[in-house]
């Protein structure tokens, strides 16, 4: 007889484990067997009489799998116009409607993909890691703790220094998944800063943000491509990684 399969839970959680034997839970008197998934859990106080309980999911998963699904949404609004696969020279969408709900979905993909690196280059870098770096002297250094890195060592410098030196592991700079990540960060920038100059009526040949919407590729491999950079050089990979739902 096979052993039953174990229960992994959704692979969007942050933490799961599973008893080694069985527990008797000292508060309400129950008896949890041998092999109970455990989950880590948020208590969100909804009212004086209300509470929620939650499952923590792991930040990249969660924004990475977002992402993928309004790019997803995007893609069919686009295919469904005949953008891509018809001969004429001047194309649009099939609707006012579509053509904005197809920008938003791509602004959603754009910024929910480029969260999802920040999000796990925070959390792949140790509580008690210390980040040596030379600042305003090729002399003096300086050392940023965990807490530090995370707030002011910018993206960039995390992925080809920090994140290298924790792991062990080259710097992603010059490699393919570094270029699509620069599209992808140069793209997300210019939404989150966008200019006046974004909102008038251009051409073809103005490089506007909406341009950089448009010819962004699937925003969340991308990401997935410079997280797999590192995921390479972990011993111990992050649960919901093998097991990512999405074609890659």
């Amino acid at each position: 007889m096979q052993p039953p399969e174990i229960d992994k839970g959704d692979w969007r959680l942050q933490t799961t484990t599973h008893l080694a034997e069985d527990w008797a839970n000292p508060w309400t008197g129950t008896t949890s067997p041998k092999g109970t998934r455990i989950t880590v859990v948020s208590v969100v106080q909804l009212s004086k009489k209300k509470l929620l309980t939650i499952p923590i999911p792991n930040a990249t998963a969660a924004m990475l799998n977002a992402a993928t699904v309004a790019y997803d949404n995007a893609r069919h609004l686009r295919t469904s116009s005949n953008i891509d696969k018809t001969l004429k020279k001047e194309v649009s969408f099939c609707s006012e409607k579509d053509a904005l709900d197809y920008i938003e979905r791509m602004i959603e993909a754009i910024v929910l993909a480029f969260s999802a690196i920040e999000a796990f280059a925070n959390e792949s870098i140790p509580a008690d890691f210390v980040y040596a770096q030379h600042k305003r002297s090729e002399v003096l250094l300086e050392a940023s703790t965990r807490e530090t890195i995370e707030r002011h060592i910018s993206i960039d410098e995390k992925l080809t220094s920090v994140l290298p030196e924790i792991l062990g592991c080259t710097s992603p700079k010059g490699m393919r998944c570094w270029q699509d990540y620069k599209q992808l960060k140069d793209a997300r920038d210019r939404i989150i800063h966008m200019k006046m100059e974004d909102r008038k009526s251009s051409g073809p040949d103005v490089n506007t943000v909406w341009k950089a919407i448009v010819l962004t590729p699937a925003p969340h491999l991308a990401a997935k491509g410079v997280i797999d950079h590192f995921v390479k050089a972990m011993k111990i990979k992050p649960q919901w990684h093998s097991r990512f739902l999405h074609a890659t």
